[in-house]
């Protein structure tokens, strides 16, 4: 049976994943990855849960969303220990605090990978889309993302 705190913090989880899903609203963001920070840092079963959905943000199409994730992931791999085993601790500080998470998207998503792996996380739906499109002839060629191009957008969306 869960307890409340589980059960509530279960709750918070799902509703955080549904407003964060696709948002380009900074302080929603940032505000959901503190949050996911704080749920992944208790000793609740969710809290793996949390850890996993905060990982994901290290892949996030904006670099200071993916930055901001890499602090919460550094802050709550100290407060709780349970979440990667001691052994391979030291590696996943190495990776949250040695990469570059405003950089280049394909090595902050690679950098993930790796600490789902170090985490045991199976990173499930959240690394397995497509990252190739059909062209015309139905070959099959590497998908441009331009990180400028979606700042542009969200710069765009607020008026500026």
């Amino acid at each position: 049976m869960q307890s409340h705190a589980a059960a509530f913090c279960a709750g918070v989880l799902d509703s955080i994943k549904v407003e964060l899903k696709g948002s380009k609203d900074f302080s929603k963001l940032y505000s959901g990855i503190a949050i996911l920070g704080f749920i992944a840092s208790i000793s609740e079963p969710v809290n793996t849960e949390a850890f996993a959905h905060l990982l994901s943000f290290l892949g996030h199409r904006y670099p200071k969303i993916r930055k901001a994730s890499a602090e919460q992931v550094y802050l709550v791999l100290l407060q709780n220990g349970n979440l990667v085993s001691e052994d391979k601790m030291e590696k996943a500080l190495e990776i949250i605090s040695e990469t570059c998470w405003e950089g280049g998207i394909e090595e902050a998503k690679q950098q993930r990978l790796q600490l789902y792996e170090i985490a045991g996380l199976d990173p499930g739906p959240i690394l397995k889309s497509t990252s190739t499109i059909p062209s015309r002839d139905g070959d099959r060629k590497q998908a441009v993302s331009d990180e400028n191009a979606s700042y542009a957008a969200l710069v765009e969306s607020t008026g500026f």
